[in-house]
């Protein structure tokens, strides 16, 4: 029985796509693997307690475009499912990449992404298809894009450390029709990232989608006066923040939740 193994990065927000359809997403050291087997049908595990359907349809989607056999796949790894943390386009990278090493495809990183984003959307998991996400996870790297055009628009030079609060709230269901109603606010955000900005452009991005989703603010302003960038990741309920010396915020944010100090890649997750 012959199998692969592959691996993709979770990651944080810079600027969340919904508004616009553009978005910036960056990678973290948190990450998903997957192992494909050759199987006489398909059968999928996950670390996580999360929904199995859309894996089991994207396999689907792959067999129709590859002529691919049934499979068994199994992830493991340590990246949160809590939302926000790019969990679904890690699982997808990774399975992707996986099949891609079994099977020969053809793939390179970015083929893998925007057939992650496809995907996304065909599977009901994402409204613009996250290409974003799916780029930092696949490439190891921050990039503002154009998500429904697939495009890749300009590389962010995202540095420091990365502290990832979990907070024991409930993830609301995310209002699309409030969520674009902050388009305005958003266009500054990703103006700025254009400019290679990434740090105000996070800041605005955190406040205008903080406000939009209903987040309790006072850890992102907290964040704030210490130095550090960042706020609610995706839709949440997961926030993100970037410091240079992140020890003190890690202290600091602990009382809103569970908090986990990650790095941030340089390049493709390897196992």
């Amino acid at each position: 029985m012959r199998c692969a193994t592959a691996c993709a990065w979770g990651g944080g927000t810079i600027i969340n796509a919904i508004a616009l359809g553009v978005g910036a997403a960056f990678p973290l050291s948190l990450r998903v693997a997957a192992e494909v087997c050759e199987s006489d049908e398909d059968r999928v595990t996950s670390y996580a307690d999360v929904d199995l359907r859309p894996i089991y349809e994207a396999l689907e989607i792959l067999r129709a475009s590859f002529k691919i056999p049934r499979v068994s796949v199994k992830f493991s790894g340590d990246l949160p499912s809590a939302g926000g943390l790019k969990s679904s386009s890690a699982s997808l990278n990774a399975l992707i990449a996986a099949l891609n090493e079994l099977y020969g495809l053809g793939l390179g990183p970015v083929d893998i992404a925007r057939l992650n984003a496809e995907m996304s959307i065909r599977v009901g998991i994402s409204v613009t298809g996250a290409f974003d996400d799916a780029v930092a996870s696949a490439l190891g790297e921050a990039w503002l894009t154009d998500n429904f055009g697939r495009a890749l628009l300009r590389r962010l030079d995202v540095s420091g450390r990365a502290v990832v609060l979990l907070p024991p709230w409930e993830k609301g269901r995310p209002k699309v029709d409030e969520m674009r109603a902050v388009a305005p606010i958003v266009r500054a955000a990703v103006l700025y990232a254009a400019r290679g900005d990434w740090r105000t452009a996070m800041a605005i991005n955190a406040v205008a989608y903080g406000f939009a989703l209903g987040y309790d603010p006072t850890p992102t302003l907290l964040a704030f006066k210490m130095g550090a960038v960042g706020g609610v990741s995706g839709t949440g309920p997961s926030h993100v923040f970037v410091a240079e010396s992140p020890e003190d915020l890690l202290r600091a944010l602990s009382k809103y939740g569970r908090t986990i100090p990650v790095e941030i890649p340089k390049g493709p997750c390897k196992l």
